[in-house]
């Protein structure tokens, strides 16, 4: 078994690619910048002078077609209530229950005058934070928690690669009450992710505009929204700010082997992370006999406040979206939650609620039953149509059947469910959690049935059982038995810095790529931290193993 070590890592600096942008004289403006969308006159819906809609829903990328269209601004909504001088803009984002991978990136310019113009520029290591108002159309249907998804805004140089995008921002959350009335968001971590992209010192990079990027890369929204932004507000310091602390490597303990189910990336709640089954076979009504669903966790090192789930959907006919459980009418879910001191299962179910769940955390919640102990076998059993027994590893269980006098509800799953399992955070400590399972059985269907054993699938999924269905599908892994296999993870900011092991600190000409199979793997962004799976298929054969990260060009 190699032993792995830490070593102090070092960094380099990145190139950039060039955007495209209108050439015009350059001025710089160092002092705060403010736009309130003044209306010049202009009533009701007009064209707004320089805000477009630029890689968005709207462009199709196969024929280039709505590419930079007019964006909208609107003279009778505005945040402080004077519409005689003012307005905002207005933004519309058509996403629909079929696409759960679409994005709305649009921006405008300091100038405000013309498509890229960078006529008036900001040192960006001077901005400090950058902040907006936001009122949501009420006639916008929120998401499964209650709100519109995430939203995130930064600064645009005609540098695309150099560290002003706002895709490299924190996502900053559109909470449900901003249908009632304006609400103010603010990225104050613009000094850590512009030194995230561009590395710190390497000159003066300038942003010539704002901004946003809203999207539904987790699977959510699935319905339109429609939203109105004002006082975009941009505020500096009269000098950069220091470097971030370089990156801190750190190496796990072993992976327990057989599936690993990580919570999702960076800071995203609420993504699922699932295997989905190839085929649609798993409807327990009318089977003629009990039919069981178990699963058995080997490992489930889950902090006491986090909120981690892991889930069982059952869905009839469902689409190819990774949120079925919300977007689908029809659904039956065990949901187990961790606890302080072991966990709660929960049954849920709903009928007839596509892009919802009312019923989901509501009446559909039948059924509770905690145990004390984390890992071990979770079996839930269908004894008939309706009737459903739960039993944890703690040896606790609970029986009960769900309302269906007049069989309508089993008719809904009488034939073409997937079975969806996997993992998702439900707070921000959670997001860097995983859990190892090491089996997951059905029985009771006949030809049907199966007894999946993750530890002896030799490292790859069963794709005549499983697809992976995650909105981040480095968040599933199987790890092999027999060759001890580590998360090596560096703290942000740290974008693009690669791997290298070495067997020798004695020789300066040792160190190499981590490789699998001749080829250099991308480091995964599980929770906050950049991570690398490495076992000894990558090391040179030696009783000792070192890292060390650099960027491309040191």
């Amino acid at each position: 078994m190699k032993k792995i070590r830490q070593l102090i890592l070092f960094s380099a600096l990145l190139g950039a690619a060039l955007l495209p942008f209108r050439a015009s004289a350059q001025t710089y403006q160092t002092t705060d910048y403010t736009n309130s969308f003044p209306n010049n006159g202009n009533t009701g819906l007009y064209q707004a002078p320089s805000a477009i809609y630029w890689y968005s829903i709207y462009h199709d990328y196969n024929t280039n077609v709505g590419y930079n269209l007019p964006m909208t601004n609107d003279a009778a909504v505005d945040a402080g209530g004077d519409t005689n001088d003012s307005g905002s803009l207005y933004v519309y984002t058509p996403f629909n229950s079929t696409s759960n991978h679409d994005q709305n990136v649009f921006y405008f310019d300091f100038a405000d005058d013309r498509t890229y113009d960078n006529s008036l520029q900001i040192p960006i290591l001077l901005v400090t934070n950058i902040s907006f108002q936001i009122h949501v159309d009420p006639h916008s249907k929120p998401d499964p928690d209650g709100n519109f998804g995430t939203i995130t805004v930064g600064l645009i140089t005609s540098l695309y690669n150099s560290g002003a995008n706002s895709s490299y921002y924190q996502p900053l959350t559109i909470p449900g009450a901003a249908t009632n009335g304006w609400v103010t968001l603010a990225e104050t971590n613009t000094a850590d992710e512009v030194n995230e992209v561009n590395g710190y010192g390497t000159g003066n990079t300038d942003a010539f505009g704002v901004d946003f990027d809203y999207n539904n890369y987790g699977g959510l929204p699935t319905n339109p929204v429609g939203f109105w932004i004002d006082n975009v507000i941009l505020l500096t310091s009269a000098a950069p700010p220091p470097p971030p602390p370089p990156p801190v490597l750190s190496i796990s303990p072993p992976l327990a082997p057989g599936l690993n189910l990580f919570a999702g990336t960076s800071t995203s709640l609420y993504q699922r992370e699932d295997l989905e089954t190839v085929n649609p076979d798993y409807s327990w009504v009318n089977a003629g006999k009990p039919v069981s669903f178990s699963f058995t966790i080997s490992d489930y090192p889950i902090g006491k406040n986090d909120n981690f789930q892991t889930q069982i959907f059952l869905v009839p006919n469902p689409g190819t979206e990774t949120a079925p459980d919300y977007g689908e009418p029809n659904l039956v879910f065990f949901d187990l939650e961790s606890t302080t001191n072991g966990t709660s299962w929960l049954f849920r179910y709903k009928t007839n609620e596509p892009n919802g769940n009312t019923m989901v955390y509501g009446s559909g919640t039948l059924a509770t039953v905690n145990s004390s102990l984390a890992a071990g076998t979770y079996t839930a059993t269908f004894n008939n149509n309706s009737n459903i027994t739960m039993t944890t590893p703690s040896g606790t269980s609970t029986n009960f059947s769900i309302p269906d006098s007049t069989g309508a509800t089993a008719a809904l799953f009488a034939s073409g469910v997937k079975l969806y399992f996997g993992v998702q955070a439900g707070n921000l400590a959670a997001t860097a959690d995983h859990i190892t399972v090491s089996d997951f059985s059905v029985t009771g269907l006949g030809a049907n049935d199966f007894n999946d054993n993750f530890v002896t699938d030799a490292g790859a999924l069963n794709q005549s059982l499983w697809e992976t269905n995650a909105n981040y599908g480095p968040a599933v892994q199987l790890v092999t038995p027999g060759d001890p296999t580590f998360l090596v993870s560096w703290t942000s900011p740290a974008l693009n810095y690669n791997l290298l092991v070495s067997t020798n600190l004695n020789s300066t000409n040792n160190w190499q790529p981590y490789l699998v199979g001749g080829l250099t793997l991308i480091p995964t962004r599980l929770g906050s931290n950049y991570n690398q799976i490495v076992d000894t298929n990558g090391i040179p054969p030696s009783n000792a193993a070192f890292f060390e990260l650099v960027q491309p060009g040191q």
